[in-house]
């Protein structure tokens, strides 16, 4: 028999209430993260991709709360445990890294300090043994002089290095999946390189699972093993990222490739996608791409379409795909 997914999602809503009623965020999303991928979650700001990470580890913020579907990490539904359960899956089995590791980190305690923390909250060890794992974790980052550097408050630290520390915080605890929300986004090139370098050194010695969520179509292609891209809540295409990069089947996966630049042809103006990500309290009828879409017809403004298979395990939702239906 196959082995079970790692992390299994299966028609998550997520909802916020405001004077519109319930909103969603996150609208009847179902992913699967194998042990030891990466699935990178795909789109523009807006489409729901922190809020998917947040609901994974029940950490959404009021007055959100999840709606409906399941969360299932290795077999066992999150959104079925305790609260009190559920502080001993996140740190332990499911841990994550921010965008701005300067506003994760507390200004007023070393970053030894605040792994040792991290430590001690998980697993039975003396704080001498947290300290150990902690300096231990810095090492493991790559962070040179780390039992100095764990003397260190997070201002003395340039970016790269406080990013380094919140890798070394999330990973301190061997957790089974790794959540990193958009990590190298305040980073200059050169240091984004070296943090997603890191990121597949960890995972090829621990065999962890990453979720990766970024707009950067750039790391995807650099990162991913799976490729999900969501849109308004929704996710539109999902599939293995040689057939996304390859053979793309949503309008909207293809205008987030034709707002690239490209090294392989010769300079010209770039494509954009007219319009912006409606809010929850404005969303469309119909598919929620169709009013910034070129290919859109009646059918599109009316109803929904849903995940299509176009190869192995490649699905779009998209009436007129595959793409040959476009050119015609």
């Amino acid at each position: 028999m196959p082995e079970a997914p790692l992390l299994e999602i299966d028609n998550l809503r997520t909802v916020f209430r405001t004077g519109h009623g319930e909103l969603p965020a996150v609208d009847g999303v179902s992913l699967v993260i194998d042990t030891g991928r990466t699935l990178c979650i795909v789109g523009e700001s807006g489409c729901g991709k922190s809020v998917l990470a947040l609901s994974i580890l029940r950490l959404v913020p009021r007055p959100g709360r999840i709606a409906g579907g399941a969360i299932r990490l290795a077999g066992r539904d999150l959104t079925a445990l305790s609260e009190a359960e559920m502080r001993g899956v996140r740190g332990a089995e499911i841990a994550m890294i921010f965008q701005e590791p300067m506003t994760s980190l507390n200004p007023v305690h070393t970053v030894g300090f605040q792994i040792e923390e991290a430590v001690l909250a998980h697993r039975a060890v003396s704080r001498r043994e947290a300290r150990e794992i902690a300096i231990e974790s810095l090492a493991r980052v790559r962070i040179p002089d780390p039992k100095r550097r764990a003397e260190e408050y997070p201002h003395r630290l340039s970016g790269g290095m406080r990013q380094r520390v919140m890798i070394a915080m999330a990973l301190a605890c061997r957790p089974k999946l790794l959540i990193a929300d958009e990590p190298t986004t305040a980073l200059d090139v050169t240091i984004q390189a070296q943090i997603l370098d890191l990121l597949r050194e960890l995972q090829a010695e621990t065999g962890m699972a990453i979720l990766l969520i970024t707009h950067d179509l750039g790391v995807v292609a650099e990162m991913a093993d799976e490729v999900a891209v969501m849109y308004a809540g929704r996710v539109v295409e999902r599939g293995p990222a040689e057939a996304i990069f390859s053979d793309a089947q949503h309008p909207y996966t293809l205008g987030l490739f034709g707002s690239l630049p490209r090294l392989d042809a010769e300079a010209e103006r770039l494509l954009a996608i007219e319009g912006t990500v409606p809010p929850p309290f404005a969303l469309p009828s119909g598919c929620r791409f169709h009013p910034r879409c070129a290919f859109a017809d009646g059918r599109c403004a009316n109803d929904t379409p849903a995940l299509r298979r176009f190869g192995e395990r490649h699905e779009a939702a998209c009436f007129r795909a595959p793409l040959e239906a476009m050119a015609a």
